[in-house]
């Protein structure tokens, strides 16, 4: 007899956890491959609207040699660095291998060095409406990294956050309604980095149709940007970390928590999901009384995890909108993000066909 070699893999020598099992079978059970392939059809005819700020990522390669002769300093070796296009633009790029069309609103500082970056670093299929501000700065993180590992030396930010106290935002505002009038979902990465707030945050409550939220914490805005500040959405992705932070609860176990999200999201009736990063994610629908919980499937292996959350919130956005069974939303975006921590920062996104093949080799 003769067997696919994913099946030889799955059945005899992959290891998957007993959670990853049982997920695996339900998927099987509720339509498995067949079930995926007519939601990512149905994902392709989506028209999606993206909103939220730019992030360059600035990787500096270094190899450290020493501690430093006059202070107790790492000294490291420059070797070489590159930029890389996150925030939401990494999101951008993500989508637009799986909808028929995906615009990115949002506002930068017009320097030079990211005006190349947006030249060669985003899909030609996105179409970008930016705003330009003067006398502000294009949200940057420089994070110097050691080669051989690829391990965090330090970070530097260069980040302003009163682009709306020194400026209009009336025309920014006039991009958000043209843009959300005519799609089919508006997906809002709140970075907390000054775009969202006063009269943009006013303006993206009164969004009509699916709205799909993410709001970040990082040490930027740590304490400062809960995702409650925010009125109306249909879908909200949030890790564990930003759950703690809006309800003032650094006590309470997982799912607990994730009710405590999920009923606040209830008088709005939107659905929601709340990452725990290597340990997967919980899912619970709109009008759901039980949590989704599905492990996250990745070989332990991880690259480097920045963007794995993004990854997760683009996919399970899309999926959410077409109103896909509920375990293939978790599954999905867990199997996404996985897929995204093989990537070092938002080199590159990940593809449709990325994202069948490790499906279909989960499924053997």
């Amino acid at each position: 007899d003769t067997h696919s070699s994913s099946t030889l893999i799955n059945n005899f020598f992959q290891c998957w956890s007993e959670d990853q099992s049982a997920t695996i079978k339900e998927i099987k059970s509720a339509g498995g491959a067949e079930v995926i392939d007519s939601l990512l059809r149905q994902v392709s005819k989506l028209k999606i609207t993206v909103i939220g700020e730019p992030i360059v990522d600035t990787y500096v390669f270094s190899k450290p040699e020493a501690i430093s002769s006059k202070s107790p300093s790492i000294s490291a070796r420059y070797l070489y660095q590159e930029d890389y296009a996150g925030g939401a633009i990494a999101i951008a790029n993500h989508l637009a291998d799986f909808v028929g069309e995906v615009t990115l609103v949002m506002t930068h500082g017009d320097e030079p060095w990211f005006k190349e970056l947006l030249a060669s670093k985003v899909d030609s299929r996105v179409q970008i409406e930016a705003i330009k501000i003067p006398e502000t700065v294009t949200p940057r993180k420089t994070r110097f990294i050691a080669d051989d590992k690829v391990q965090r030396l330090f970070e530097l930010t260069n980040i302003k956050t009163d682009q709306w106290v020194l400026h209009s935002p009336d025309k920014f505002l006039l991009h958000i309604r043209r843009n959300t009038a005519n799609t089919d979902c508006t997906i809002i990465s709140d970075f907390g980095h000054g775009l969202i707030e006063g009269k943009v945050l006013e303006e993206v409550s009164n969004i009509k149709g699916f709205l799909a939220l993410n709001v970040q914490t990082n040490s930027s805005n740590f304490g400062f940007n809960p995702f409650t500040k925010h009125k109306n959405y249909s879908y909200l992705s949030i890790d564990l970390k930003e759950a703690r932070i809006a309800f003032q609860d650094n006590t309470s176990a997982h799912l607990p928590l994730a009710f405590k999200v999920h009923n606040y999201c209830k008088p709005i009736n939107a659905s929601m999901s709340m990452t725990l990063g290597p340990k997967g994610a919980y899912y619970l629908p709109a009008k759901a009384k039980n949590e989704i919980k599905s492990p996250a499937f990745t070989d332990g292996n991880i690259v480097d995890a920045v963007g794995a959350g993004d990854a997760f919130f683009a996919l399970t956005s899309l999926l959410t909108k077409v109103n896909a069974p509920d375990i293939f939303v978790p599954f999905l975006g867990n199997v996404f993000a996985g897929l995204k921590t093989k990537i070092i920062g938002n080199k590159s996104a990940v593809s449709k066909l990325q994202l069948i093949k490790s499906v279909t080799s989960i499924l053997k």
